[in-house]
């Protein structure tokens, strides 16, 4: 049963479209990605579900219909900072949790559980100004989670991070679904939405194009996995061509000083090992190779046609 079943949402300002007729069901206690380019309606279906925009039609539907305090229930933690910097760590908290009206007894036990779960106790008394970015952010999901909700928005939570903070980040999401929480993740990492979402949507110009687990996802529209040479100088094209009519491989493709070989047959490693030897037999010096196995970038690429922009 979907904790929220977005349907036939569609959104307009004016003659221009934002969203059109969006349908699609998010699981209870799954991390659901929407990813798309800037432009593709992320911000702008999150707002409807959130409540901060109307849709022009359809509806959003939470927990099969029954009444619910949706603000006990739902959460948001945004990209910027949102929280007072002159304020301490521990009197942001509390200020927080009193506004979404916590008792006093019950704003220690989270202020303290949360203190503790984010890495922040030895921050507690810290001005809040005074905090690195990372250690911001995760102020911003200790304020919007004080009250407990079961359905947490996360709008591009690792952007600007540094590798370490970044891990730590997908650690604490991924407890939070473990815990039993719902999580919605907006992202323009690929790698992000492929190690922690169960399922992913993919959007473009408020279209839905495609709903699906990221593995199966790649599986079907990621390509297939491609060796590729660091050739110095490249390969000219008549030996190219030579290449591609003694061993019949005419996808062959190389760009610059890059040579792609795609694995697609049974003895495609055979046919990779003879491109090699022929290319060494013949003067070419191979730099390096490596070999790239297909990923939700490629998804994204092959099925939008276009890359993923970051503002």
């Amino acid at each position: 049963m979907p904790i929220i079943s977005i349907q036939e949402v569609h959104k307009s300002y004016g003659k221009k479209t934002v969203l059109d007729k969006l349908s699609l069901d998010i699981n209870q206690g799954e991390i659901f990605g929407l990813l798309g380019s800037n432009g593709a309606g992320k911000s702008t279906v999150t707002k409807i579900i959130l409540g901060l925009e109307r849709a022009t039609k359809g509806k959003v539907v939470f927990f099969d219909g029954k009444k619910v305090d949706l603000r006990r229930k739902v959460s948001l933690v945004p990209q910027d900072t949102a929280f007072y910097k002159d304020f301490s760590v521990e009197k942001n908290m509390h200020f927080f949790a009193s506004i979404n009206g916590l008792n006093s007894k019950l704003i220690n036990k989270r202020v303290d559980f949360l203190l503790n779960w984010l890495n922040l106790t030895e921050f507690r008394k810290t001005k809040a100004s005074f905090l690195s970015g990372g250690y911001q952010r995760l102020l911003n999901i200790a304020l919007s989670i004080l009250h407990d909700p079961e359905i947490i928005f996360l709008d591009e939570p690792t952007v600007g991070l540094d590798p370490k903070m970044r891990k730590m980040f997908w650690e604490k999401i991924n407890e939070l679904k473990q815990s039993g929480k719902t999580i919605i993740l907006t992202t323009h990492y690929m790698d992000e939405a492929e190690t922690l979402c169960d399922r992913i949507a993919l959007l473009k110009k408020g279209k839905l194009l495609k709903v699906g687990k990221p593995e199966q996802l790649v599986k079907e529209h990621g390509g297939i996995k491609v060796m590729i040479l660091d050739i110095e100088g490249g390969v000219k094209d008549e030996d190219l061509t030579k290449i591609r009519q003694v061993l019949n491989q005419n996808n062959l493709v190389t760009k610059e000083n890059l040579f792609f070989i795609p694995f697609e047959q049974t003895h495609s490693l055979e046919k990779i090992l003879a491109i090699t030897q022929w290319l060494m037999s013949n003067g070419y010096n191979i730099v390096s190779s490596t070999t790239k196995e297909p990923n939700l970038e490629d998804v994204f690429l092959n099925i939008t046609g276009e890359k993923m922009v970051i503002e």
